[in-house]
């Protein structure tokens, strides 16, 4: 019977041990409190001992369990930064751009550039959220408070001050008593309120003899891309600066710069000796150069082009920190469903294919519908495929 009521006794002696430690918890959390659950958990050990040796020794065998795995957990804490640090594609979102890093300001030259950055030729026709909100030639006002909500726009204090900076603006107008803002000229009529691919071509052609590719930036910290902006202001007057991203929006280290004018973009690439980034050489040409000699890598089999669906990312964001666009596709096949056959292989594929879809029809419970030939089959073919009729030898 005492054996019985052991187990009992020692639940009771961990209640009176739990309580004090409610007890000591609520009344101070410095190191004396430590000290003193030591000491009661010292006792309650004790207690068990005397009472039950067996038990002790289970209880002795688990503290030394629960010791390793914590020892375990924090050396795993301590190297998972580590490996998650290696290289600036390893994460899923790798960008470090903070618009916090810089501080709050009022100044009204930094008001009215960013605002019409974001409803510039450069920026707008790029930027689908925007452009909804504009509803593309429809010219429609934004209002001050949701431009004032974006990340780059917060340290604009106060509301008033952006107000008072965007009455003198050079593309911009204020609307509807000063609470929202709109485009003196509207964008073109064709342009619509979808960032379609025809849109981007025309885009890109439109700028592309005034922009520069630069490599050779490093790593990015928060701060960089506004570092960059002011790098480049020297050289300027510059519509946009996109820092190029990977899928996951790591920093590749380079960025393509388009200058207000192609006068600039040749003073700029003429300049001897050329401009370094903190001491550092930069690899600059046109952007045109640039993208002239990936084309010709990827149809001599040097390099692999990009695999992004219709729509995909491309490049970085603008000045106005909002740029970018598309989905996160994973090229051909997805994420599952990629195919590991050389891409040249699957290109020549495809062109004597004469680049048809080549993917099976499924209905819509996905079983794959066989298509018909319109040829129809004989009698004397259809029984040629059933089994012969077994023929009773007494027959």
């Amino acid at each position: 019977m005492a054996d019985e009521q052991k187990p009992a006794t020692n639940v009771e002696a961990e209640k009176d041990v739990q309580n004090v430690l409610n007890e000591l918890k609520a009344e101070n959390g410095s190191e004396e409190v430590a000290q003193e659950e030591e000491k009661v958990e010292e006792k309650a050990e004790e207690k068990v001992a005397q009472e039950d040796p067996e038990e002790a020794r289970i209880v002795a065998a688990a503290a030394k369990l629960g010791e390793k795995s914590e020892q375990s957990q924090q050396s795993g804490e301590k190297t998972q930064p580590q490996q998650e640090s290696r290289g600036p594609y390893r994460s899923r979102n790798a960008a470090k751009f903070d618009p916090s890093t810089l501080e709050e300001t009022d100044d009204p030259v930094e008001i009215r550039k960013q605002v019409e950055f974001y409803l510039s030729d450069s920026n707008l026709p790029l930027d689908k959220f925007l452009l909804s909100q504009v509803g593309g030639s429809a010219n429609n006002a934004v209002p001050l408070e949701l431009l004032h909500s974006f990340k780059r726009m917060r340290r604009f204090q106060p509301l008033s001050a952006v107000v008072e900076a965007l009455k003198t603006a050079e593309t911009v107008e204020l609307v509807d008593n000063d609470t929202a803002v709109k485009r003196k000229v509207p964008l073109p009529e064709s342009v619509t309120t979808e960032v379609d691919e025809a849109g981007i071509k025309v885009w890109e052609d439109k700028t592309m003899p005034r922009s520069i590719y630069a490599k050779g930036f490093g790593q990015e910290e928060p701060s960089t891309q506004f570092d960059i902006e002011k790098f480049f202001e020297a050289y300027g007057p510059i519509n946009a600066i996109r820092l190029r991203r990977g899928d996951n929006r790591g920093f590749k280290g380079s960025v393509f710069v388009e200058f207000a004018s192609e006068e600039k973009q040749k003073e700029f690439l003429a300049l001897e000796p050329k401009p370094q980034w903190k001491g550092t050489d930069l690899l600059i040409k046109s952007k045109k150069e640039y993208c002239d000699e990936k084309i010709e890598e990827i149809k001599n089999g040097n390099v692999q082009p990009n695999q992004r669906p219709r729509g995909g990312a491309r490049g970085g964001r603008g000045r106005g920190g909002r740029g970018g666009r598309g989905g996160r596709g994973r090229g051909r096949g997805g994420r599952g469903g990629r195919n590991d056959r050389d891409w040249r292989e699957r290109r020549d594929d495809d062109k004597k294919n004469g680049f048809q879809d080549r993917r099976q029809e499924k209905d819509s419970r996905g079983v794959p519908v066989i298509q018909s030939t319109g040829e129809k089959r004989s009698r004397n073919d259809e029984a040629g495929d059933r089994p012969a009729k077994k023929v009773d030898a007494k027959e």
